[in-house]
This record gives structure tokens, C-alpha cells and sequence, in this order.
């Protein structure tokens, strides 16, 4: 039988095939040769039987009809008898034998009349005759004192008697042949998972495994055990990705937290530094040369140092809130928190500003916005970008509109003043990052301010980004979560 390309090229489906196909074949062997046996025995068991009857009748004959005188009158009857009889003593002698051409010798060693003698009965299925040449097949029936013994020439007739039925070899032929391509079919199946299964075992021993692959099997139990077997192995290798890339993420996290730490500390060193030195400055001028210093010299080292002393307080204070955010987010208390007395706060402060200082508040925003979240951090995230306008925008009005988004609540906060560099843009929310550092540290800024906004938001589940507005000014787009 022919095997395609896929049969071949696989060692355990060839080997398979082999072992079926020859225990297949070994199988039918034996049993054909064991009817061939079986039939063979049975039809030569008929035949014996047949002769045997025969013998049965001329013993009866023999008895009850003068002896031997009683076979030469059924041979005088019937002359063309094709069955040679033979009367033989129990010494082997041949007293009778319709065959006149016959040698009367001692048969007491023939296998037919030893076996009668033993058993009563015997036969040989095919044995030249040694008084006539011709083949016979003997059949041997013991009476009260003599064998007959009956002989049927083996010519064609007997041979065709006695020859075994082929049919039920070609059935037997013909189920293996069925059963072998059944079997090629059926391991050709089996070594497609076979081989899927090899596939991936190779594949997740080298490492080039792509746990997003899918491996199809046939729908049966190997398939089965095979798809379970390989979805197992997929989610393993899944979770220890996802466990590598949150222990990954988790380092780089760290890492981040400590470069940020180490930045943020840099930048406060060098923050304090300013305003530490300017005040040291003054008060060592004023103890060195206190008393050859005028009443209004002594003024202006006294308000220097203590706007220095200002600015280093809302330094320190902005560091308290940022790294509170940053570090312990998880301690901030939460509360229900109502933005829109917030907003009114921030027009109440507005008015405490000189004129020349102070801009318009449009606001335009739903009633009994309520959110929960922390009061400090939400008037942070407003008086920042209030302060940030009023420092450094140059403009004369501020505009807040809010659109309740559901979970959210989506705020606009813009100016319409002379706005930023499209190179400052995507750096406004870092730490200490000012686009003009001298005029910030002048208006008192400590570079912190809009970086706040961004962890006080993010604390509250939203996001912010910032552009320039078409009309002038900067726009800050966020949400708050409710």
C-alpha cells in the first residue's frame, strides 16, 4: 500500500503503520491457515466418515451374509464400484480385495490398519498403493475378527472433493487490505497531533514559541488532551510573561521613583540655594555694617530677605504637596468635594489682587458639581493655573468652562494672553521647568506650580494637556473623575 508524502516523513507514523499493518497481516496468516486446517480436516472427516459407513455395512454384510462369499456377490452386483475394498485378519494378512490385480502382501504396518486396530477406525489421506500403482485414500474399520479397509482413488474427482474453499481466504484478504487503510487513515490522524505536538515541543524548547500562535487538532480525545496540554502550557507561559513585565515594570518604576527622587532633590538644592544665599547676604551686610547703614538701607535688606524668606516658604510648601502626591497618594483622605465653591473662593481671591494685577473670571460651569476627591489638592489645581495666568500670561481675562462627561466632569481653563513656544509646550508639567527662569524666579514662581496641577489630577482619575489658543493664550484641557 502507497503512503503520501506526510505518512513517509513522519518516523512514529511509519513506524506505527508498520507494526499495524504487519501484526494485520500476521493475523490473517493464521487464520487462514487455520480454516485452511480446519476445512481441510473437516472434509477429509466427511469422507472417512462416508467410507467409514461403508465399511460398517460390509462388516455387516460379512456377517450376516456368508463372509467373503457375501463381497465377491456385491462385486458380481456392482462392477464398476469405483471403491477398492479390502479384507485384512488382525495379523495384517489380506484375506479379500475387489481389486484382482492386487499383491495379497501383509499390510500389518499400513497407518490405517494399525490405527484401527488401536482405535477401531483409521485412515491415510493420500499413500501409494504398493501392490497397484495407484494413489488411494484408506479408511480402516476394525470388526469382530477382521479390518475392512475401504480405498477411494486420489484422482480429480477426490481432489476437487477435498480441496479447500479459496472464498474464504479472499474475505480474509480482502478485511486486512480494509482494515490496513482503515488503519493509515486512522494513524495519519493520530500523527497529525503527533506532530502539531512535536512542533510546539520544539518551538518552546528553542524559545521561538509565539503563545499568540493557535495549534489545531483534530476533534477527538488525543486532540482534546493535546489542545488542553497546549493551552495550559500557553497560559503559563502567559502569566510568567506578564509576571516578568510587571517585575520589569515594577523595577523600572522604582528606578523612575528614584531618578525622579534624585532630580527633585538636585532641584530643590539648587532651588534653596537662591533665595538660602540672597537672605544670608543681607543679613550678613546688615551685621557687618549695621550701624554705618541708613534707616531705609536697613528697610530694603529687611524686605529683600524677607521676600526671600516668602519665596523659600511656598518652595517648601510646593515640595510638601508634590511629594505628598507622589508618595503617600494613598494617605491623602478623600472627601465629597464641591467644585463650584471652589471656583467662587477663587473669585473672592481674585479681589484681594491690586487692580493692575488682577484679571476678569469668566466662568461658565454646571451647578453642584460634586466630586470625590481631596479639597486641598482640587483648590491647588485651580490657584495654580490662576497663579501661572496672572504671572506669566500678560493677559486680562480667564475663562473656565466644565461639560459633565458622565463619570467625569471635562474643564477648560484659558487665557488670552500672549501664550508659549510650541518647544515649551510638552515641558510645562515638569518639575522646575520654567521657560523664562529669571522672570520666574522675579514674579516669585518656584517652577513647581503646573507640575502639581498634573499629580493633583492624576490623583483624581483624569488627565490635562495644554496648547496655545487660535486667539491668543494658553488653553488647559482636563477631566476630574467624580
Amino acid at each position: 500500500m502507497a503512503m503520501d508524502s506526510k505518512m513517509s516523513s513522519g518516523s512514529y507514523q511509519t513506524r506505527l503503520f508498520w507494526l499495524i499493518s504487519c501484526f494485520t497481516w500476521i493475523l490473517t496468516f493464521a487464520f487462514f491457515v487455520l480454516q485452511y486446517t480446519r476445512e481441510k480436516e473437516f472434509k477429509i472427516e466427511t469422507l472417512d466418515s462416508q467410507l467409514q459407513v461403508l465399511n460398517t455395512e460390509i462388516l455387516s454384510e460379512m456377517e450376516y451374509a456368508g463372509g467373503i462369499d457375501a463381497l465377491k456377490a456385491r462385486k458380481a452386483v456392482n462392477k464398476d464400484d469405483s471403491v477398492r475394498i479390502t479384507v485384512i485378519d488382525f495379523k495384517g494378512k489380506i484375506l479379500y480385495d475387489t481389486d484382482a490385480e492386487a499383491v495379497l502382501e501383509n499390510h500389518s504396518d499400513r497407518k490405517e490398519f494399525t490405527d484401527a486396530m488401536n482405535a477401531g477406525h483409521g485412515y491415510t489421506v493420500r499413500r501409494a498403493s504398493r501392490s497397484i500403482d495407484n494413489i488411494y485414500f484408506y479408511s480402516a474399520t476394525k470388526g469382530d475378527s477382521v479390518v475392512v479397509r475401504s480405498a477411494m482413488p486420489y484422482n480429480d474427482s477426490l481432489v476437487q472433493t477435498l480441496q479447500v474453499d479459496w472464498l474464504y481466504g479472499l474475505i480474509i484478504v480482502i478485511i486486512a487490505v480494509v482494515v490496513n487503510i482503515i488503519a493509515y487513515f486512522a494513524i495519519r490522524r493520530i500523527g497529525q497531533t503527533v506532530k502539531s505536538l512535536k512542533e510546539f515541543a520544539t518551538k518552546a524548547e528553542e524559545g521561538t514559541l509565539d503563545v499568540s500562535e493557535r495549534y489545531e487538532f483534530p476533534q477527538d480525545e488525543l486532540g482534546d488532551i493535546s489542545s488542553t496540554i497546549v493551552n495550559m502550557y500557553i497560559s503559563e507561559q502567559k502569566m510568567r510573561k506578564e509576571r516578568d513585565e510587571n517585575v520589569e515594570a515594577a523595577i523600572f518604576e522604582e528606578q523612575e521613583k528614584q531618578r525622579i527622587k534624585q532630580q527633585l532633590t538636585n532641584n530643590i538644592n539648587h532651588e534653596i540655594k537662591t533665595p538660602v544665599h540672597a537672605i544670608q547676604a543681607c543679613l550678613e551686610t546688615m551685621v557687618n555694617n549695621g550701624e554705618r547703614l541708613s534707616k531705609e538701607q536697613l528697610t530694603e535688606l529687611l524686605e529683600n530677605a524677607y521676600g526671600h524668606v516668602k519665596q523659600l516658604s511656598s518652595l517648601l510648601h510646593d515640595i510638601s504637596i508634590i511629594t505628598r502626591i507622589s508618595e503617600a497618594s494613598d494617605r491623602i483622605e478623600r472627601e465629597k468635594v464641591n467644585i463650584n465653591g471652589v471656583l467662587k473662593g477663587l473669585e473672592k481671591d481674585m479681589d484681594i489682587y491690586p487692580a493692575e494685577k488682577r484679571m476678569r473670571l469668566n466662568i461658565d460651569v454646571p451647578d453642584n458639581m460634586i466630586i470625590n476627591g481631596n479639597q486641598s489638592l482640587v483648590e491647588s489645581i485651580f490657584s495654580n493655573l490662576v497663579n501661572n495666568a496672572l504671572a506669566y500670561s500678560g493677559g486680562r481675562d480667564i475663562y473656565i468652562t466644565a461639560t459633565d462627561e458622565g463619570d467625569c466632569y471635562m474643564f477648560e481653563f484659558a487665557d488670552n494672553g500672549i501664550g508659549v513656544d510650541k518647544e515649551h509646550l510638552n515641558k510645562l508639567f515638569e518639575r522646575f521647568y520654567r521657560v523664562d527662569s529669571g522672570r520666574s524666579r522675579k514674579m516669585g514662581g518656584t517652577g513647581l506650580g503646573l507640575s502639581i496641577v498634573k499629580n493633583a489630577i492624576v490623583f483624581h482619575g483624569g488627565s490635562i494637556k495644554v496648547s496655545n489658543r487660535r486667539k491668543g493664550g494658553l488653553q488647559f484641557t482636563f477631566t476630574l473623575c467624580k
